[in-house]
Order: C-alpha cells, then sequence, then structure tokens
C-alpha cells in the first residue's frame, strides 16, 4: 500500500471526523435540553458568579473559553472554540448564563457578576454584598476538559465543581462539590459542544439538588 495514500486517507477521514463533531450535519439542541431545573421557590434576589480556577487557564497554558480537544487519527489535539457564540465570553460565563436561564425560569431575579480568573470565594462573596441579594449562589470551576480521541470515537471528560450559597447577614455557607472522570461515546445526535451543554446541564441540576444547597436557597 502507498503509505503516502494511506496517511492522507487516513488525514482526511479524521478531518471529516472532526468537522462532523464539531458542526457537521447534527442536530442544534433546543434551549429547553441545555436549561437546568432549578426551583420553583427560588422567589429571590440571587447574585450569581462563576469563577474560572482551571490551573492550565490560570496560566495562561489554555484560553478562558476552552472547553475541550478533538484528536485527528494520529492523536494530534486540536482545540476548536465553541462556535456562534460572542467573541468575548469565557466557558465561565456560559456557565453562569445557563444557571442564570434556569433561575429566571424558576422565578428568581438574578445578577450576573464577572469575577477575575482564580477569585477567592471570600473575594468573590464580598463583591457580591452591595448587590443587595438576598443570597449569593457562587460556582468554582477547578475543573472541566473533554478529550474526543480520534478515531474511535471515545470521549473523556474530566469535571471537579464546587457550588457555594451563601448570604448576608451571617448567613451560613452551603457547599456542594461534585466531581468525576467520565467515559462515553460521542453523540450520534449533537455535535460535541452541544453534547456536553446537555452534560453540564445535568451536572449543575445535581449540584443544585443536593439537600443543603436547596434549604440555603429555600430559606
Amino acid at each position: 500500500m502507498n503509505k503516502k495514500v494511506f496517511g492522507n486517507d487516513l488525514s482526511l477521514r479524521s478531518f471529516l471526523l472532526a468537522a462532523v463533531l464539531l458542526g457537521g450535519c447534527a442536530t442544534p439542541v433546543d434551549k429547553s435540553e441545555i436549561t437546568p431545573k432549578l426551583y420553583s421557590n427560588a422567589d429571590k434576589n440571587i447574585a450569581l458568579a462563576v469563577i474560572e480556577a482551571r490551573p492550565y487557564v490560570v496560566t495562561g497554558n489554555k484560553t478562558p473559553k476552552f472547553e475541550g480537544i478533538v484528536r485527528g487519527g494520529f492523536g494530534i489535539p486540536l482545540a476548536v472554540d465553541r462556535p456562534g457564540r460572542p467573541a468575548e465570553e469565557r466557558f465561565v460565563d456560559y456557565l453562569a448564563g445557563m444557571i442564570k436561564d434556569g433561575m429566571e425560569q424558576a422565578g428568581a431575579k438574578v445578577t450576573v457578576l464577572a469575577v477575575p480568573v482564580n477569585a477567592s470565594l471570600e473575594d468573590t462573596l464580598a463583591k457580591m454584598a452591595p448587590t443587595g441579594a438576598s443570597r449569593y449562589v457562587v460556582l468554582r470551576v477547578l475543573e472541566s476538559n473533554w478529550d474526543l480521541g480520534g478515531l474511535s470515537g471515545m470521549l473523556s471528560y474530566k469535571y471537579d465543581f464546587s457550588l457555594f450559597v451563601a448570604g448576608p447577614g451571617g448567613f451560613q455557607t452551603q457547599g456542594k462539590n461534585l466531581t468525576a472522570n467520565e467515559a462515553n461515546k460521542a453523540s450520534d445526535k449533537y455535535n460535541v459542544f452541544d453534547m456536553h451543554s446537555v452534560r453540564y446541564r445535568e451536572i449543575l441540576e445535581t449540584m443544585f439538588a443536593d439537600p443543603a444547597i436547596r434549604g440555603a436557597l429555600a430559606n
């Protein structure tokens, strides 16, 4: 077999695979599938912040828009930004938008605050106090990184999220951590970004359903 032809063919197949997984002919995800279902009694003013704390973003090795990589047939990684989003939008902004949509759908009034990379919880809560909100919600993203491995179509997704609910007047802060390293197959319905948007929604719903978190928001 002509090695050059074989190599070109494999590269083409890898390119086509990446194109399909990143956009291709995938069905656009409906907003209802990426809006977390939170609380029917969330009738409070809420200040919300999502902190970028992934080490490779903190050091500048990855951009704040980074979500994951797609590998070609030879395992060469390709990082591509989520298509169709505002140029200035960071990954944490995208997550904040999802949470805001879910809370507003449940009846809350939400103010989103942008905070510096790797901001501390204490500094973030202090920044929220002047908003007059009755609850402060902070999500700290310590890890979120998916890796689509070559022609196998297998996906790994590592995440580590910490969710906190605080409030004014000595309110006792409640926290919930969720971390995992998952192995999945690529979706045959959605592109790789939309597939993970659905997964982000599921993770957020799980964290907000924690009894301590739910109680802190309801009281």
